[in-house]
This record gives C-alpha cells, structure tokens and sequence, in this order.
C-alpha cells in the first residue's frame, strides 16, 4: 500500500506539473459547460421577408402578428423575383406571401390563404419556423372569427370542443439552456475520463520513464492503479466544481436527486472511460496520438448516446451498438438524477448495464495494459 500511495502521489504532482492539460481540464469543467448552457435550439430574430399584395389593414393586421423574437423582418419584397435572390444570398431564412384578394375574401367569409416560402437548406430550423408561423397565423385566425360573429373569448370557452392541452413534466418551461448544459457536461467527463489515464501513461513513454517503472519491484496491476486512482479523484473534483460552481449557482439547472447518487454514477462511468483510456496508451506512442484516437473514440461514443439523434431514429444494427457507448447511461441516468430526481435503485437495470460494459473494458484496458508490461 505504501508503494502504491507513492505512486499515486507522483500521478497528482505530475498532473499539476502539466499546465497544458490543467488548463482544458479546468475549462472543460467551467468555461465550456457555461458556454453550452448560452446556446439554445429555439427560434430567435429568424429573419423573414414579406411579400404584401393586398396592402389593407388585415394584411397589415396579419404582419403585427409575427412577433418578435422569434421573427425579425429584414425587408418588404416589391417584386416576385427578389423573392429568389434574398433566399439564395441567404439573406432571409422565411418569406410570408400575402395575396392580393387577402381582405376582400375575409370579408366575404370564404376564407383566405397564405403562401410561406422556407429556406430548407436547415430542415430542422425550417421546419420550427414553420411550425411557429402556423401558430401566429392559427391565432390571427382565431381573433376574426370572434370579430365577425361578435363572440367574445368568455363565451367561446363555452362550446363544447375537443382541446389538448400539453403539460411537460421535469422542464415544465421547456428551458433548453439545461439540455444543452447537460450534454455537454457529460460529453466533456467522457473527454477527461478517457483522456487523463491515457496522457499520464504515454507521459512515461515520451519521456522515457517506462523502463524505469518496469524494473522497479512493483507489479503491473499497482502500476495500472496507480495511474488509474489518482485520475478518478480528479475527475470527481472537476464534476464537484462543475456542478456546484457552474450548472447549480449560474445555469440554474436544478439537482433534484442525490448527489450521492451522482457521484456513485460517476465513479462507474469513470472506471468504464479509464479503461477505455489504458486501451488507446497501449496503442500510442505519444502525446499527439493518444489525443488523436481519444477524439476518435469520442466521436462514435457521443453519436451513439442519445445526445443528438433519438436511438428510435436510428437504423437497426446502429441501435444494437447504442448499447456499447458508456455515454448513453451516464446520460439518462445523469439527467435523471438532475431533473427527475430519480435514485439508483429505480435506474438499476441501467446501472447493471453501465458496471457490465464497465467492467468488461476495464478487464480488456487491463489485459492489454498488462501485456505491455509483461
């Protein structure tokens, strides 16, 4: 055991001594996860062109509705070709076509189209503007029939329709700041986690210390423990300082579960990441290899997560693979923990699935590890 701490104790002092990777480390945990949280996938200041031809007050009663900030009209088209041009040029993402009959065929009561044009090059945010635009115009609508047939909104709450109504649990107000946060809070650990054992085992052999370790009466396991040890401390003070000085105080996201139940999770991820870590030093030679695989891995574990693409949207044989990325249970089970307030023993099927793959990682980084050695 003493042979042990003062290997371990030579781990943290050499990690100290890298200022390189104390820097990413310490803006991993603080600055990137802050930055995360300031991007939002909802609609803002989209810009958006309109193309009135019918210029009468329901027309312009119809523009007042695109409210911002989810609209910002950059210009008002005066020709049907420039449509094409500011679309092209990108310089409007939506154009609103109004007809020239708008008002005349509201007022007849036959009711009147609109034409929305969307730039589909960004399908996603396309289809949200659309998505947005229907509901202003649903509204827009809404407000004449109450007009014409002189009802008043108490008095329409009394026909009998069939309505749906949403209610969103855990993120009652949708607040995509805290996803955002998240996933990039589990996306850098797993960056940490497979790169610090990774760096502190090529270190020995760039500078040439590995034949120094290999002839000291210590065995392959202590050597693999004592890179692998010292690492997860420091992996679980950086979530400490995450957590509790980034997404808690300034985020706001809110931690409604354990920290313990936490912290246990993030052992178990960071074992499961440390093995992959001793798998890319055995490949390695140097510092910029062991970056370059560590990213290689990243990319395939943070795909195959969750993160970005619903598994239920993938094909079948990427959904058999979702199952191998360490990723995918840190983050269900991680935002399970933050927003729904859920324990390990109600996530124990996940957790038997994470310590498994863990497991099995751990015992292949260490055969390989072991070899090397001997």
């Amino acid at each position: 055991m003493f042979k042990l701490f003062i290997l371990i104790k030579k781990e943290i002092l050499q990690f100290f001594r890298n200022v390189p990777l104390l820097v990413i480390v310490l803006y991993a945990c603080t600055l990137d996860v802050y930055m995360a949280s300031e991007f939002t996938q909802d609609l803002r200041n989209y810009p958006m062109a309109v193309y009135d031809l019918d210029r009468t007050p329901r027309s312009e009663a119809l523009v007042r509705k695109i409210r911002k900030p989810f609209f910002h009209i950059q210009t008002y088209v005066q020709e049907e070709r420039n449509i094409e041009d500011l679309i092209l040029r990108g310089d409007v993402g939506v154009v609103l076509v109004i007809p020239k009959d708008f008002q005349k065929r509201l007022n007849s009561g036959t009711g009147a189209t609109v034409q929305v044009i969307l730039d589909g090059t960004s399908s996603n945010t396309a289809e949200l503007a659309g998505s947005y635009l229907y509901n202003m115009v649903s509204s827009f609508s809404s407000d004449i029939l109450f007009e014409r047939w002189q009802v008043s909104k108490t008095t329409a709450k009394l026909v009998p329709i069939v309505s749906s109504r949403i209610r969103y649990e855990f993120n009652e107000n949708l607040t995509d700041e805290w996803t955002m946060c998240l996933q990039e809070f589990f996306t850098m650990m797993t960056l940490i986690a497979i790169l610090l054992p990774a760096t502190a085992m090529v270190n020995e052999k760039q500078f040439g210390t590995v034949e120094q370790l290999m002839v000291t009466p210590l065995r392959p396991y202590e050597i693999m423990l004592a890179k692998v040890i010292p690492m997860v401390g420091i992996f679980l003070v950086a979530s400490f300082i995450s957590v509790y000085c980034v997404m808690v105080p300034v985020v706001g996201i809110p931690l409604r579960g354990s920290f313990l139940d936490f912290l246990i999770l993030t052992i178990m991820f960071c074992i499961t990441s440390s093995g992959l870590g001793l798998l890319v030093s055995t490949v390695s030679q140097n510092l910029s290899e062991t970056v370059l695989l560590t990213i290689l891995l990243l990319f395939p574990i943070m795909f195959l997560s969750g993160a970005w693409v619903p598994p239920e949207a993938m094909p079948p044989w990427m959904r058999a693979l979702v199952t191998l990325s360490p990723l995918k249970y840190y983050l269900d089970m991680g935002i399970a923990v933050f927003l729904k307030g859920n324990t390990l023993l109600f996530m124990w099927k996940d957790c038997l699935a994470l310590g498994g793959l863990g497991a099995a990682i751990f015992w292949l980084g260490a055969v390989r590890f072991r070899k090397m050695f001997g």
